[in-house]
């Protein structure tokens, strides 16, 4: 069963053991690193690396090779091109943040076409045969994809709960929901990147959500996404730790890049 499905979904898991902490922990580490002066200071040259790291990282996380270094290009083979995608994807997501306020899901297919090598790119599935690189399976019907997908649209552009838990939400439907044939998990990491951007809360993308869930590693991803798929209060309470757990980690490196810099 979805979160969404529920008649007031926010507000019943906000009330969820642990998660208005887990929501105001995260978001206040986010605020720190954003007010960092080691940060600010190199913030101009840090934005198109951690770009590179998160889009490396996000491929990674569907069975590409994370490079010792992110400055280099991807080599030459199926998981590089791989990893193509996702330094192209992520890329593009810093660039539509503002149309993501208004057509969320306009610009998600947008990001898919980086994402798939087929002929359906930018289009939502019509079976339900899909490349599934993390194995969750329970794969929904693609006939509940329109209702659904209305569903996450209204979330993200209306909501007033906490962007930590919007951002968790939406990236979990998108990868349990997996709306294409391939490349869904891609688009759905890049969501949280996006919600952050469009909230204002990390308009420069140095959080790097992406490789704090590379650095938790895709058994716990598997693990998260099991949980929220599962329905139950738990297991979205897991799943929504799990997140603002991968994005503290992706702040952890953030901080560590800055004071490289400051050192230099």
């Amino acid at each position: 069963m979805s979160a969404l499905n529920q008649i007031d979904p926010l507000s019943n898991l906000l009330a969820l053991p642990g998660v208005a902490k887990e929501c105001e922990t995260t978001l206040k580490a986010i605020d720190d690193l954003m007010w960092n002066r080691t940060v600010r200071r190199h913030q101009l040259a840090l934005t198109p690396y951690t770009r590179r790291i998160a889009g490396f990282a996000t491929a990674a996380l569907d069975g590409a090779q994370m490079p010792k270094d992110p400055t280099m290009e991807p080599e030459v083979s199926p998981m590089g091109s791989l990893s193509e995608q996702g330094l192209l994807l992520t890329a593009e997501a810093d660039l539509q943040t503002l149309a993501f306020k208004t057509e969320p899901l306009k610009v998600l297919a947008r990001l898919h076409t980086f994402a798939s090598n087929d002929g359906d790119r930018g289009q939502p599935r019509t079976s339900n045969e899909i490349d599934d690189p993390l194995r969750i399976g329970n794969v929904p019907p693609h006939e509940v994809l329109q209702e659904r997908l209305a569903a996450l649209v209204d979330l993200i552009i209306n909501s007033k709960a906490p962007v930590i838990l919007i951002a968790a939400i939406a990236h979990a439907e998108l990868a349990t929901l997996r709306p294409f044939t391939q490349g869904s998990y891609l688009v759905a990491r890049a969501s949280t990147r996006l919600i952050l951007a469009a909230r204002e809360v990390d308009v420069d993308g140095l959080v790097m959500s992406e490789y704090g869930a590379f650095l938790l590693g895709r058994p716990a991803y598997v693990k998260a996404l099991t949980s929220y798929q599962s329905g139950t209060a738990a297991g979205v309470a897991a799943w929504i730790e799990w997140q603002g757990e991968a994005i503290r980690k992706g702040i952890e490196m953030a901080l560590q890049l800055a004071e490289l810099a400051d050192a230099k």
